[in-house]
Order: structure tokens, then sequence, then C-alpha cells
């Protein structure tokens, strides 16, 4: 997987990203579907990082100026431009799997989805069977109250 050039200086713009389709199929960042059923696809650090970064794209539309290192460190990570680490592998997770995007403005910008699309076969493939299962559950209906 290739790294992310993130700014040295670590400052960012995040915008949210408007996605018609993942915003009538799809499900909130911050609902219990992400919890559920991506989170085992993007992992715990991509998924919290995805929650805040959607969270200050949501509060600002017009752009929100974010500070990657007070970010990593709300996380209990670290940023470190240019160095592999936990916190830019989370970015490059994000970006890998279509929930963030660079915007051709400049590169410190990045769209975050707001609303995730549902599972794809082959994401769906990658999930233990249990999970599998309450995803089907989900999908019909018998399942939109998880437990916790």
């Amino acid at each position: 997987m290739t790294q992310t050039q993130l700014p040295d200086d670590g400052i960012i713009t995040l915008v949210p990203w408007t996605d018609a389709l993942a915003e009538a199929q799809g499900h909130p960042v911050r609902g219990d579907y992400v919890e559920h059923f991506w989170l085992g696809i993007l992992g715990p650090t991509a998924t919290w990082l995805l929650r805040r970064c959607a969270l200050l794209a949501e509060q600002s539309p017009d752009g929100s100026v974010a500070d990657l290192n007070v970010l990593a460190h709300s996380l209990g990570l670290a940023y470190h431009p240019g160095r592999h680490n936990p916190f830019s592998r989370g970015f490059d997770r994000c970006l890998m799997f279509g929930m963030m995007r660079h915007l051709t403005v400049s590169p410190s910008v990045f769209a975050v989805r707001t609303s995730v699309p549902p599972l794809s076969l082959r994401h769906l493939a990658r999930l233990p069977e249990a999970l599998q299962t309450a995803h089907a559950d989900w999908a019909t209906g018998r399942g939109a109250q998880l437990s916790r």
C-alpha cells in the first residue's frame, strides 16, 4: 500500500463528500452499521478517524481545517509526516476503501463520506460467518437493532 503524502505542516481541510447513492442507500458514518460491519474491513484506527473527520466535515460544510497532530492525539496516536505509523496507515485505509478522497483543488483538501455505502459482496465475504449472517438479517430488516 502506498503511503498518502500528507502535508508536512499537518494541516488539512475536510469537506463533506456528497454521494447521492450512498446517502440514499447507505448508512451514517457514526451509525451502528459502520460499527458492526465496516469496522472489520477498515480496522479500528481508520474507523475512528473516519468518524472524527466526518463530524468535522459535517460541522463546517464549506471546509473544516484540521490539525493532524491534534486529530491523531485525540485518537491516542501521534502524527509523523512521511513516516510509516498507525495514524498514517489509518488515513491510507480511509482513502483505499473509498471513505475519503483527495480533491484536485489542493493536495491538502480531502472529501470525507458522511454516509457509507453498504458492504460490497467482496468485503462481506471477508467477514466472519456470524457477521455475514447478521448482515443478511440487517439487510432484510430482521436485524436493524443489533445488540451491543
